[in-house]
């Protein structure tokens, strides 16, 4: 018994000094990567739990765990190896972003795996109203099929497009203008969660008002958001919406708009999508 126990605790020391070593050999890629973000004048947090998110509108009343009555273990914080590739991606996409406006535009950058309540487990990210800090949660799905990556990558771009949107007083009157007047948003985000839908992308009348993903039509701004995460995560896709629909096309140039006069440096961005070199006829805007 003794000498079962004994070869037992012998594996399971042996487990933690793997794991030891292995949290300690990407530590130093942590530690430049986290280099590489202050370099352009932002900083990257590892949120430790959940007293360090601020409790807005996203996850206002929460207090219990998903599917408990336990207070502890809301944050799923994100292990050494997540969040190493969650501090990657953000890296690579701050490269669209001229450096002067990461300066002034950016301020933080909070990293954590996911909120474990029934309200807010499916929040991907959120930024805070007169601040230029964006909080990203990149295990917020537990479905392997999901490209978690690209959802990183989006949110962040969806995140900032707000943080621009409020200081370059973006022209969202005009944005709106595009879609048909048959179309009202529905100024609440929680009712995407009951609605009944397949995938992210719109087909049928709401792509034919020039609606990008389901998510667009719980408010303005989420449609807006839609189309800057598009164009900066997958600009193939927006070049094919954009040149076979007359609103989207119109919409796309209202962002592109806007992000060239904030600065000329974005337009690497926008030479990636190109609309109406498609082959396919345009949906004319009735």
């Amino acid at each position: 018994m003794v000498t079962r126990k004994l070869f037992l605790l012998i594996n399971i020391l042996s487990l933690l000094l793997v794991l030891q070593a292995c949290s300690s050999d990407i530590q130093p890629n942590i530690n430049e990567l986290e280099s590489v973000v202050v370099s352009k004048g932002v900083i990257a947090h590892r949120l430790k739990n959940m007293s360090e998110v601020p409790i807005d509108s996203y996850i206002e009343g929460v207090t219990t765990r998903v599917g408990t009555d336990e207070t502890t273990a809301i944050l799923k914080v994100l292990p050494d190896d997540n969040y190493h590739e969650a501090l990657s991606v953000v890296v690579e996409e701050m490269k669209y972003y001229p450096k002067d406006i990461l300066l002034s535009d950016l301020d933080n950058v909070y990293f954590g795996g996911k909120i474990q309540t029934d309200r807010s487990q499916f929040t991907a990210g959120f930024f805070i109203p007169n601040k230029r800090d964006i909080y990203l949660f990149s295990m917020v799905s537990d479905d392997s099929n999901n490209d978690a990556l690209l959802i990183l990558a989006e949110t962040f771009h969806h995140e900032f497009s707000s943080i621009l949107m409020r200081k370059y007083r973006f022209d969202m009157i005009g944005f709106m203008a595009y879609n048909g007047t048959d179309f009202e948003y529905w100024h609440d985000e929680e009712r995407i969660l009951t609605s009944t839908h397949t995938g992210n992308y719109t087909s049928g009348p709401l792509w034919d008002e020039g609606l990008l993903r389901y998510y667009s039509q719980t408010s303005p701004e989420n449609d807006y958001n839609s189309y800057v995460e598009m164009v900066f995560s997958n600009s193939k896709r927006m070049s094919e919406y954009c040149s076979t629909n007359e609103r989207i096309k119109n919409k796309y140039e209202h962002v592109k708009a806007f992000y060239l006069k904030i600065s000329a440096d974005f337009q690497p961005v926008f030479d990636q999508v190109t609309c109406g070199d498609n082959e396919q006829p345009v949906k004319k805007a009735l």
